[in-house]
């Protein structure tokens, strides 16, 4: 009798320890919505929103609205919006295993910017220019907190800004084929 109790009592006991390690395992974090901060000094506001699909693989989508922001820049008052599109492919990090979106990464990343400028001399300018840059950086994620920093390079066309920068990215001089583009952006992950 006594040991049909012990054997009950252990396994309870064994199947609550189980369960307490069960519960004890970080959450999976398979989204990130992120915000650039230095774009707000050049007059944009941009909304990445970043979804797993994938092991060790991601889609990154960025909406930005220009002319919400502080213009520091040119004082040019840009309008207009600006579009990124990128697939990721993220090195695993043994240090970080429970966050697959954490760590190194490249990605192929296409962007697009359409929005109206002032400029000195030739008044209210137009400007719709695109970009496909290869782009590596570092998705740093500590519980829900996430700093993403990166840099990249590509082609870019489209007609062309006095002052070369697309509020996304910037070519080399007014009329370069050349997109370069570098930051970091800062947000959640759940």
């Amino acid at each position: 009798m006594h040991k049909r109790i012990s054997i009950i009592l252990l396994i309870f006991l064994m199947t609550g320890l189980c369960l307490s390690a069960q519960a004890e395992q970080p959450k999976m974090r398979k989204n990130e919505l992120k915000v650039a901060l230095l774009s707000l000094m050049s007059g944009t506001s941009k909304l990445t929103y970043e979804r797993l699909v994938r092991d060790y693989q991601s889609i990154e989508i960025t909406a930005g609205v220009i002319g919400w922001g502080f213009d520091k820049l040119k004082d040019s008052d840009p309008k207009g919006t600006a579009w990124r599109l990128a697939y990721k492919f993220i090195l695993p990090n043994k240090h970080n295993a429970n966050n697959q979106m954490c760590g190194f990464y490249i990605k192929p990343e296409w962007c697009y910017s359409s929005y109206k400028y002032n400029h000195k001399t030739d008044g209210r300018l137009q400007v719709d220019r695109m970009a496909l840059m290869a782009v590596i950086g570092y998705d740093w994620v500590l519980n829900w907190f996430v700093f993403d920093i990166y840099g990249g390079l590509g082609a870019a066309w489209g007609n062309s800004n006095k002052s070369n920068y697309h509020h996304g990215f910037i070519g080399l001089n007014a009329d370069s084929p050349t997109a370069f583009t570098a930051g970091f952006r800062v947000g959640v992950a759940f």
